[in-house]
């Protein structure tokens, strides 16, 4: 007498991510995707595998000139040899941080 054994896929857990773009962006980019078959959430979960293979993003990420630019390096190299710093307390930091996100909210 021969028995058979059902084989199960294994179920992985999975959560919502929800994250910010481009309203522009995304129309773009969902467009592409869909002609390739697949959907945002697909093609973020084949962008986050690939980031776990590779340890590290699979692609070059290029900017407008040399990063850092020039102005950009100078200032990293003066703060490291502790020029042309400025200190800030915590209060000023907080007051900074609620003025910025009242900024983005507008």
């Amino acid at each position: 007498m021969q028995t058979t054994q059902t084989i199960r896929p294994i179920q992985h857990q999975t959560i919502n991510v929800t994250f910010r773009m481009d309203k522009d962006d995304k129309a773009r980019f969902e467009s592409i995707i869909n002609d390739m078959g697949l959907n945002l959430s697909s093609a973020f979960n084949v962008f986050a595998k690939a980031v776990i293979r590779e340890n590290a993003i699979p692609f070059k990420l290029q900017g407008e000139g040399k990063i850092p630019n020039e102005e950009t390096q100078k200032v990293i190299e003066n703060a490291r040899k502790g020029q042309n710093l400025e200190s800030f307390t915590l209060e000023q930091l907080k007051a900074e941080f609620e003025a910025l996100k009242a900024q983005n909210k507008a």
